[in-house]
């Protein structure tokens, strides 16, 4: 014990012979330790931003479909007893929101234009819960809580069953006509005369309109494309779930920008009920999004979910499994910051090695000395290991403070990226302006890498005091 305490009391005296080889050496240190922790911070900041704007805008932390409708969105592909299983996953502990949505395709038609849109149908209350849709309003104002009223379906009358039966046969023969015409190669037959009013009759007593438009929020670039403002009308037409052809006129109430250039060029959104009636659904859904209160509990809740009977037969998975993209490019930018802070670290190394090399060659006759009264080789390795520890310490701890306040600063005011508008990466949203996320891994890790980088680089300048012969250094001048 006693020798020891000599090897921390020589090797804490010898920090302090040049001081200024060792503030220069520890500065060094230091910078790399702070600028290690800042690129954590700002590529943590970048993978929050591009995780948050999946679970937030497209995906939640976990979603629940039926079979095959991640891989490809289709009408039909959807559940029964929506809100009851939506209940049940609200319930669920470590579950913050949970959102039902409709999703349906639909082209859009203004008095300036026309364009393919994705239709989404929400729960006003719960999508504000789960996504902040309401809080990405730029102009107008948010989806009201209650939908719009429409009329009930008409039943048809022995007559009008009759008519449809006819419409429906003459529809038939005549592509079957164009069909045979286009193999024969002959010319083909003019098709027989359709009443377009009658088929159209039909439709709205089958399913009719609502009185006044429902409500509708569109992207704000699709807006742009259609030339559609706040109190515009949009006409949307479809095919329900049946295949019946529908048209109805929405009133745009808002423009939405989520920051996805995507979504916001192709994104219109309704209030879930009136989805439901366009596409003649019923109570059904297609979509169970949930946020939590913790994401890195995402498959813990999954796996708690696809357990729960009422889930039997849908499929339950995290927002990972359905974007393996963004979880890539996380991975990467993870990566490429081990790579930086590698090279910053091999960079401080070899100026600590150097340091503490040239402290050796002119302790010479000191080593000497202790080698003459019985310090053991060991000893001086230790001791020579002691000091470069005490250094790196100090030094990686003032580059902790550093690093630790430029997070913070970073954190709060940001990083702008030369007056872009933000961008799309891997299809994840990246906002204007970078912000660093403090973490306890970003912080203690490049401190606890740095020490060990000293300590090794520590071991050759330690070899080479080790191996100094006495005589040959006492007789140095």
């Amino acid at each position: 014990m006693a020798g020891m305490a000599l090897v921390f009391a020589i090797a804490f005296r010898n920090l302090g012979r040049n001081r200024w080889r060792t503030a220069i050496a520890g500065a060094a240190v230091a910078v790399g330790v702070s600028m290690c922790i800042a690129s954590f911070g700002v590529m943590d900041g970048m993978s929050s931003d591009m995780v948050r704007s999946i679970t937030e805008v497209e995906l939640g932390h976990v979603e629940v479909h039926a079979p095959g409708f991640s891989s490809r969105p289709r009408l039909e592909l959807s559940f029964d007893q929506a809100a009851q299983r939506a209940a049940i996953a609200a319930a669920t502990p470590g579950v913050r929101a949970v959102s039902l949505r409709v999703r349906g395709f639909a082209l859009a038609s203004s008095a300036h234009a026309s364009a393919g849109v994705e239709l989404v149908g929400v729960d006003p209350a719960r999508e504000a819960a789960e996504s902040r849709l309401d809080r990405r309003v730029t102009s107008g104002s948010y989806l009201p809580a209650t939908p719009t009223p429409w009329p009930k379906a008409q039943e048809l009358s022995t007559a009008e069953r009759a008519l449809d039966e006819k419409l429906t046969a003459q529809a038939a023969a005549a592509a079957a006509n164009e069909i045979e015409a286009l193999g024969s190669g002959r010319e083909s037959p003019d098709p027989p005369e359709l009443s377009r009013d009658e088929t159209r009759r039909l439709l709205t007593a089958l399913s009719p309109a609502p009185a006044a438009p429902p409500p509708i929020l569109l992207g704000d670039k699709l807006a742009r494309r259609l030339g559609s403002k706040v109190d515009a009308t949009v006409d949307l037409m479809t095919n329900d779930s049946g295949g019946n052809p529908v048209d109805v006129v929405f009133r745009v109430i808002g423009v939405v920008h989520t920051g996805d250039g995507a979504l916001d060029g192709t994104r219109a959104v309704a209030h879930l009920a009136d989805v439901q009636r366009l596409y003649g659904l019923g109570d059904r859904a297609h979509e169970l999004a949930l946020s939590l209160e913790d994401a890195s509990q995402a498959r813990e809740i999954a796996r708690s979910l696809a357990r729960e009977p009422a889930f039997r037969g849908l499929v339950v998975k995290t927002w990972q499994e359905l974007r393996p993209d963004v979880v890539a490019m996380v991975k990467s930018n993870g990566a490429f910051t081990a790579i930086m802070v590698a090279i910053i670290f091999v960079v401080a190394a070899i100026g600590v090695a150097d340091t503490i090399l040239m402290a050796v060659f002119e302790r010479r006759r000191e080593l000497g000395v202790l080698k003459a009264v019985g310090m053991r080789p060991l000893a001086i390795v230790l001791m020579i290991a002691t000091e470069t520890a005490l250094l790196g310490a100090g030094a990686s701890f003032v580059g902790l403070g550093v690093g630790v306040g430029i997070d913070l600063l970073l954190g709060r005011y940001g990083i702008p990226l030369g007056g872009l508008s933000g961008f799309t990466l891997a299809g994840a949203s990246i906002p204007p302006v970078l912000h660093a996320t403090l973490t306890a891994e970003g912080a203690l890790w490049p401190v606890g890498l740095m020490l060990l980088m000293a300590i090794l680089a520590s071991l050759w300048p330690a070899a080479v005091a080790a191996r100094t012969e006495p005589a040959l250094a006492m007789g140095d001048r």
